[in-house]
């Protein structure tokens, strides 16, 4: 598997891999009906064009065929822009999500009048996608913003922190990671060796690799899981203590790199499993990979293995990574605006807390029905989870997919408690839903009681004051949430009149 490099940060940006991502290409249609190998070239593959034919493929996001021009549309404007711009900070700070945002491109569906907007933003190291209803896309604040350490350390702050925090062993992050983690996507073997409290020695490449992988999604998850501080300061704590285990995890990342190629040679299981725990990984840390690209390739690498006859066991094993696929894709396509081609699991759809990782799949099975314009899955739609009695990542889940469906003040008030509650997963897309739920609330300003929006408010802000440490983005939509309090404070402050010279309030 030459496919899965890693990319080293250059001092200004790197080149989005254009070639990686055509070669990662559906299969045309009249290829799958022939039954032939298809070399994805563009406009047109090569059967396609000495057929003298179009060459379109099923967009399982749409629902439709869409025509291979509109991909190499796509892939043309992306050379065109990284051409004629210069997105690294220190020699054009100017360069922003704003300015890449209004560069759009419009495709037309096979047979349908229909035009769909594309936004492309420059963003750790290289131009990502977004659509029309994108948080980043809407954000009147939209602008380049860079990861940076609290702004002076505290070297007695983080000696406290380093005491409190340091797990007695590496087994306990193992031990985070199978609690938080794995129930929600089952795609390691609970029983597996070096899974054990104490770790052999002669592990194979594949067992290093994924055992170095739970230790650095372990530290992403270990900040959340005592919500209780000793110091005064909280906010500068959980800062400090932020910082101290996205060092660590960097750490554990670096050693996992070394033995990646050894892992991923062949197509198989343990293949899948690497890209996977690559792809959850990049969920906390979105520059430690592009994680569409590792949600492509394990979707390519899980059709094919679906194909080979399989055990009993390693079947099951397919089809919680097939779920786990769908469910990254989805929580990406969800937050971003942006279409999802992985086929939803064939099986019922289930909301039963004692099966978590079935029941997060199902959400987001309604999510993307719901994208696609099926307005029954409102019916489908199991309660909000108001007493806590299914586990934090689960819930936040639930509530996000109550917000998309229905974005009253009610679903954004339970995902902006949600956020905040004892053990609490965080990844780099729940700012942009914190976002979401503040500005559902504001714009509900007047019919809410003033002692409820204060905290929620405050909830929100400190949510992305502490994320705008890890992801750029957050920084932008805190900004952008500030402005629209503004504005609404304006639009509902209370009118002065003078009359007789009294003074009267109106607006209450």
């Amino acid at each position: 598997m030459s496919t899965l490099k890693q990319s080293t940060p250059g001092p200004q940006h790197s080149e989005i891999d254009l070639d990686g991502l055509i070669q990662s290409l559906p299969a045309c249609k009249r290829c799958r009906d022939c039954r032939r190998g298809c070399d994805t070239l563009l406009p047109k593959c090569r059967q396609c064009t000495k057929a003298g034919v179009d060459c379109i493929f099923y967009d399982h996001g749409r629902n439709e065929f869409l025509p291979r021009s509109y991909i190499a549309e796509l892939v043309s404007h992306v050379r065109r822009i990284t051409a004629h711009s210069d997105p690294s900070p220190a020699t054009s700070p100017a360069t922003s999500l704003e300015s890449a945002s209004s560069s759009t491109v419009k495709a037309d569906s096979v047979g349908n009048d229909q035009h769909h907007d594309h936004h492309f933003a420059y963003a750790g190291g290289s131009y990502r996608y977004l659509g029309a209803e994108s948080c980043l896309v809407k954000s009147p604040r939209l602008q380049q913003a860079k990861v940076n350490p609290p702004d002076e350390l505290d070297d007695d702050l983080l000696q406290l922190v380093s005491s409190q925090s340091r797990a007695k062993n590496n087994h306990e992050l193992v031990r985070t990671y199978l609690v938080t983690i794995h129930p929600l996507y089952p795609i390691v073997n609970v029983n597996s060796r070096f899974l054990a409290p104490d770790v052999p020695r002669d592990l194979e490449p594949a067992e290093e690799f994924c055992l170095n992988m739970i230790y650095s999604i372990g530290c992403y998850l270990a900040p959340g899981t005592n919500p209780h501080y000793d110091y005064d300061g909280k906010l500068d704590y959980q800062q400090h203590k932020s910082y101290y285990y996205r060092s660590l995890a960097d750490s554990f990342f670096k050693r996992a790199m070394l033995f990646l190629e050894a892992s991923t040679e062949e197509t198989t299981i343990s293949t899948l499993r690497a890209v996977l725990l690559l792809a959850i990984n990049s969920l906390f840390d979105p520059k430690s990979g592009n994680i569409g690209q590792q949600v492509a390739l394990a979707t390519r690498l899980a059709l094919n293995l679906e194909l080979q006859e399989l055990s009993p066991e390693d079947s099951e094993t397919i089809r919680n990574m097939h779920s786990t696929i769908f469910s990254i894709e989805n929580e990406i396509a969800s937050t971003l605006d942006r279409p999802a081609t992985f086929p939803e699991p064939d099986c019922d759809l289930t909301f039963d807390p004692s099966k978590p990782s079935e029941f997060l799949c199902s959400l987001y099975r309604l999510q993307h029905r719901f994208r696609k314009g099926d307005p029954t899955v409102k019916s489908m739609l199991p309660l909000l989870d108001e007493y806590g009695r299914i586990m934090p990542g689960l819930q936040m889940a639930l509530h996000q997919t109550h917000l998309l469906l229905n974005p009253c003040w009610g679903s954004a008030w339970h995902v902006l408690e949600t956020v905040v509650a004892e053990g609490s997963v965080h990844v780099f897309l729940t700012p942009h839903w914190v976002y979401r739920a503040g500005t559902v609330l504001i714009q509900k300003l007047p019919s809410i009681y003033g002692g409820d929006l204060i905290v929620l408010y405050s909830n929100a802000l400190v949510l992305l004051n502490l994320s705008s440490g890890k992801w750029p983005s957050a920084k932008a939509l805190s900004a952008s949430l500030s402005d629209l309090v503004k504005q609404m404070k304006v639009q509902h402050q209370p009118q002065k009149e003078y009359f007789r010279g009294e003074i009267t309030m109106q607006g209450f």
